[in-house]
């Protein structure tokens, strides 16, 4: 289909067949003309087109939920610029994505870092933010140290990259932010991981007008089938097995849910200033 933008209802011809453009959730797909109600003919899935050449910078892009957004951009056309903390893990990372892929190592929690990390860049048209750090600890028995971890990375993390990015993007750029399903179900020794999640929400949502016509958007996800919760339940399957057991659709969500719904939230020039909640129900199940 070379440069063709498709638009809802266009038919386009494939394999001697026609096929016509109608809409889903996260992107265009073509439906067999023709097919029965019952026999809906082969889906083809197309990418978002919108952000074919796009410079897309992803900060935590080296595993997990970045990682999944980094393999799904590329896919879509975009070139992708990936931070994270490990010099290791990015490199691994870069070596898996292949071409197309640039990346650098950043600390959120540094402004120094993250200042120096947008530094060579320029052109940048969105900009997703998954890195961040939870540390447990009871807020009045807890160390404090461990404690403004949580606003350090979360919160401040994402205010560091904003100022720097912002004036590096094109107009009709996008930001997507990331919280989690905590802010609506917290939990004991969470308190200011909670609230540091919750800043980002009420951040966004303050930034919409302040940042426009830039949109802003966070993603809140539950729990995630990535090395973050790994690493939090000791690499135990079992544990993992026992938090699936909890939710409302018995498994982990994916980091490829979260990757659609940032790209979705990137693609669509009327989403803005909202929370996308990624948590199969969990946070009321």
């Amino acid at each position: 289909m070379g440069n063709l933008t498709p638009q809802i209802g266009d038919i386009f011809a494939l394999n001697n067949k026609q096929y016509r453009v109608y809409p889903t959730a996260y992107s265009l797909r073509l439906r067999r003309v023709g097919a029965g109600r019952h026999t809906m003919g082969k889906y083809h899935a197309m990418p978002f087109h919108t952000l074919r050449g796009k410079q897309i910078v992803i900060i935590g892009g080296t595993s997990g939920l970045g990682l999944a957004t980094a393999r799904m951009a590329l896919e879509a056309g975009a070139h992708v610029y990936l931070g994270g903390r490990s010099p290791a893990r990015l490199m691994a990372a870069l070596a898996t994505l292949g071409r197309g892929a640039r990346g650098e190592t950043i600390d959120v929690a540094s402004e120094a870092s993250v200042n120096a990390f947008f530094a060579p860049l320029d052109g940048i048209d969105h900009v997703a933010i998954t890195a961040a750090q939870i540390a447990p600890a009871p807020l009045l028995h807890g160390d404090m140290a461990a404690l403004r971890v949580n606003m350090a990375s979360r919160f401040w993390g994402a205010v560091y990259a904003l100022r720097a990015a912002v004036p590096k993007m094109a107009a009709e750029g996008s930001l997507v932010l990331t919280s989690g399903m905590i802010t609506r179900r917290p939990s004991p020794g969470k308190s200011i991981a909670a609230a540091a999640a919750s800043a980002v929400e009420t951040l966004a949502h303050s930034l919409v007008g302040e940042l426009a016509p830039r949109r802003i958007n966070v993603i809140s996800p539950g729990p995630m089938d990535t090395p973050l919760l790994a690493q939090a339940t000791g690499g135990d399957p079992e544990a993992l097995r026992a938090i699936a057991a909890r939710l409302p659709l018995r498994r982990l969500g994916q980091p490829e849910s979260y990757a659609r719904s940032a790209l979705f939230a990137m693609a669509n020039p009327d989403l803005n200033g909202e929370v996308l909640h990624l948590d199969g129900g969990a946070a009321w199940g």
